[in-house]
């Protein structure tokens, strides 16, 4: 596992193998870089950039800001700058694609695609806002327990649950709360059709509440694919990883053939 210091002092720990078009994984709130343990498999097609957000994991700890959103997307561009990256594909789970989706807005020159598993723009519905708040509340008072659920609701695996819990327990509280109640307090519905990278959503038949935006990204982005995986929950890059693979390859693969025939 290396480690790198960015220019703003912060130190990102990250897992980097494989070779060809560089992907960078985006976590959501607690959970690190090992949700993304079964995306591993992609290494034998591109070259992945899988870090822990300051505040989580093996990076450093970070003082509160006023919009993570906005810093760790400036974090994840430091990063590429640091690895000598111009241009990748960005892929961010649930709560990280909400960072993605920043990026490929404010950074689009820096992006050569965006993959959202689970991804939403903004979060509207009241019991989606309670899903939130709900996490709040649990890393607060019962960050143990908080762990485990989401280790227990990832994967059957023994050994990644409990790699997962492990590394979740090293997340500073402070980030993580905050993580959870920026996202819920950002917005960038308006600013989707400013998107203008090809996009690949994934998500599961079960995933109501994150399912409801996909009319949202249909009316305001050019070039999409929507895929929905049956008898599947919002969990899709570790209970539906082969087939979330898979469709990362062909995204990917089409858009090293697109970026050919135009050269």
């Amino acid at each position: 596992m290396p480690t790198v210091e960015l220019e703003n002092g912060q130190s990102i720990a990250y897992d980097e193998i494989g070779e060809g078009v560089p992907i960078v994984f985006i976590h959501p709130p607690g959970m690190g870089r090992h949700v993304f343990y079964f995306q591993g498999n992609l290494s034998q097609s591109m070259r992945l950039i899988i870090p822990d957000l300051s505040g989580h994991g093996d990076s450093s700890r970070i003082e509160p800001v006023d919009n993570l959103v906005k810093y760790y997307a400036e974090e994840m561009i430091l990063l590429l700058d640091r690895l000598g990256i111009d241009c990748a594909v960005v892929c961010g789970y649930s709560a990280g694609g909400m960072i993605a989706q920043y990026m490929s807005i404010h950074y689009k020159e820096r992006l050569k695609g965006l993959i959202l598993f689970g991804g939403y723009p903004a979060v509207v519905d009241p019991l989606f806002q309670l899903e939130h708040k709900t996490g709040m509340f649990l890393v607060r008072h019962h960050r143990d327990f908080l762990c485990k659920l989401l280790a227990i609701s990832h994967t059957k695996n023994k050994y990644v649950r409990k790699l997962l819990v492990e590394h979740m327990r090293k997340a500073q509280k402070e980030a993580w709360y905050n993580y959870y109640l920026d996202v819920l307090n950002c917005n960038l519905m308006k600013e989707l059709k400013n998107i203008s990278v090809p996009v690949l959503i994934m998500d599961g038949s079960k995933s109501e509440l994150t399912n409801t935006y996909h009319t949202y990204y249909k009316k305001r982005i050019k070039h999409l694919r929507v895929v929905i995986i049956n008898k599947t929950n919002h969990q899709v890059p570790t209970k539906r990883w082969k087939i979330a693979n898979k469709e990362i390859e062909l995204f990917c693969g089409k858009i090293t053939n697109n970026a050919g025939k135009a050269e």
